[in-house]
């Protein structure tokens, strides 16, 4: 199993952002990581950015 460092995980996801809205499939093949990692990332993400917006309201 690939272990990726936080900075890789947050560069590659930055990727589906604006400007750059590239698909999970699109990183997957440029970067060459498993589609089930970058959902998985993503997912973790998303959750993460709610429980951090929870504690600010």
């Amino acid at each position: 199993m690939t272990s990726y460092s936080e900075e890789r995980k947050e560069a590659v996801l930055n990727k589906m952002l604006p400007p750059r809205n590239m698909t999970v499939p699109q990183i997957s093949k440029e970067e060459g990581i498993p589609l089930q990692t970058l959902y998985s990332w993503r997912s973790k993400a998303k959750q993460s950015k709610a429980k951090s917006s929870d504690r600010k309201a």
